[in-house]
């Protein structure tokens, strides 16, 4: 397979579209990182960062990341709405909420450094020279089968109808926050 990344802002639903590539292809997703939990949840590409992966997770910028990758995926969320996600992330792992006194301890000070990280973020990914493709994180969940029918037309990966229903009907995952 290509090497293709899969670009986004932490807290930008990465591992949710990681997800719905997997249902759909059967095929691992990979990942720079090394989360166990992440891994021991259904990614077993996890910690994969080669071609036997259909896509490669990054938070990474820069031209030393971007040039390690044959394709690029950019997934982008609406800036305050990833930016909360993280927080939660940060405070209470892939799950759960950061409680509302650490929300009034530290969410001042976060949210304009963090703002800034995601627009630079995203203009350096979108300085990808090979092929790209780029998908709004509202616009799937909104027409999950249609943005991930462009997407897998982007990756080159046959997909049969049964396929995208079964995606559908565990369009979730386990990686939600209730």
């Amino acid at each position: 397979l290509p090497k293709t990344a899969l670009a986004s802002f932490p807290g930008s639903g990465n591992t949710w579209l990681r997800h719905l590539i997997q249902q759909v292809t059967g095929i691992a997703t990979g990942s720079i990182y090394n989360d166990s939990f992440i891994r021991n949840h259904g990614f077993m590409g996890e910690g994969y960062r080669d071609d036997t992966v259909i896509v490669i997770k990054t938070h990474k910028l820069g031209l030393k990341e971007r040039k390690k990758y044959q394709k690029a995926v950019v997934l982008i969320r609406d800036p305050l709405d990833a930016i909360k996600a993280e927080f939660n992330r940060q405070y209470r792992g892939h799950l759960g909420y950061a409680p509302y006194s650490v929300y009034r301890k530290n969410w001042p000070a976060l949210t304009g450094k963090k703002t800034m990280k995601w627009y630079k973020f995203y203009l350096d990914w979108l300085e990808f020279k090979g092929p790209l493709h780029v998908i709004q994180y509202e616009k799937l969940r909104n027409d999950t089968a249609h943005e991930m029918q462009k997407l897998l037309r982007f990756l080159a990966v046959p997909y049969t109808q049964s396929d995208m229903s079964c995606m559908l009907r565990n369009r979730e995952g386990d990686f939600k926050r209730k």
